[in-house]
């Protein structure tokens, strides 16, 4: 038996739009960790109410609205800042500085997926649903504000039937809307097309991060307009010509998680941290590709799931497909790794 709980056009407001080196949508550790911490705050406010965990997320995007402006045209656009603390008549001799923060307003819907079916009648089902409202008006999403969740559903199916039947009642409480999809097989397989093409090149070795930028890059090449055997100059005359994406589709850079570049530093021992009590682990973010499809595209809701998975030193957000193998393989996360890989404390001595 499955359950999934279904959060309906939450309407979030100054959401986070900034994820590592991409912006215009949070990165989906935020979205899984709303997932945890609700989780969590089921688990401790209505203790012994509920033996189930919520385990993995699916997100459906239907509106965002990124708070940027364009200076000129043509120029890049600059995200909205504000002072804080705003500049008063006393701090007319002294500006607050601008700490650069980029926010967004969204409406998203959460296919939240339950990891122990719960037995319940229709009135605890209810009453469930209640206290999980009464619960996400209090929280935040994405560092944002849930301003209002139009719809919260708990759905339940056991046999092949029931899950068709629920999948479609899932999609129409979706609609319209696109899910984002793990897509990082097409980074792993045009990067090593990229290896075989170039693997007599002495001047030129693709690395990984060659290959994540023909994805979002826009790429013009000049093809010269007549086909004499001239050497070709700057006054060659040409015509520009687009250069397609690797793969066809809505294809997007995309946050997906932490690796540790340090080792794990008892409580206490690195200065100026949020507790006292928590180990600390230095982390960069990692990057892959995903996309974003229709709604109405969902095979199974196994395969659009998001779900934490940790291995070493790799805490990703990853997809399991619908014949049950993982999106990112551990030959593909050793594959993604450096050349090198320097611990904190050795990258420090290199400043």
């Amino acid at each position: 038996m499955s359950q999934y709980l279904v959060l309906s056009h939450v309407s979030v407001q100054n959401a986070n739009s900034i994820a590592g080196l991409t912006w215009g949508f949070p990165a989906l550790t935020q979205f899984l960790g709303f997932t945890h911490a609700l989780s969590r705050k089921i688990s401790t406010k209505y203790e012994g109410s509920y033996a189930t965990e919520l385990a993995g997320c699916a997100v459906v995007s239907h509106d965002i609205h990124n708070k940027v402006y364009q200076p000129k045209k043509f120029s890049d656009f600059e995200f909205l800042q504000s002072k804080n603390p705003p500049v008063l008549a006393k701090h007319k001799n002294s500006s607050p500085p601008i700490i650069e923060e980029g926010k967004m307003n969204l409406t998203v819907s959460l296919i939240i997926e339950l990891s122990n079916s719960l037995s319940m009648t229709t009135a605890e089902i209810n009453k469930l649903q209640n206290q999980v409202d009464h619960l996400c008006t209090g929280m935040r999403l994405a560092g944002g504000t849930i301003l209002n969740i139009k719809n919260i559903k708990l759905f339940t199916a056991s046999t092949v039937e029931q899950h068709s039947k629920m999948l479609k009642k899932i999609k129409q409480l979706t609609l319209p809307g696109f899910v984002l999809v793990d897509r990082s097989e097409y980074l792993q397989q045009h990067y090593q097309h990229l290896l075989q093409k170039y693997e007599n090149n002495e001047l030129y070795t693709p690395q990984i991060f060659d290959a994540w930028l023909d994805f979002l890059a826009m790429k013009f090449k000049a093809v010269p307009k007549n086909d004499s055997n001239e050497p070709l100059t700057s006054d060659t005359p040409a015509d520009w010509q687009y250069i397609s994406k690797p793969f066809s589709g809505y294809l997007i850079p995309l946050m997906s998680g932490f690796k540790a570049i340090s080792d794990v530093y008892d409580a206490g021992e690195v200065l100026n941290t949020r507790d006292e009590v928590t180990p600390t682990c230095f982390v960069e973010a990692i990057h892959t590709v995903g996309e974003w499809k229709g709604v109405h595209h969902i095979p199974t809701l196994n395969d659009v799931m998001w779900r934490y998975q940790h291995n070493g030193q790799w805490y990703l957000c990853k997809q399991v497909n619908s014949r049950g193998n993982n999106n990112n393989s551990d030959e593909e996360l050793s594959s993604m790794k450096q050349t090198q890989s320097k611990k904190f404390n050795d990258a420090l001595n290199l400043f």
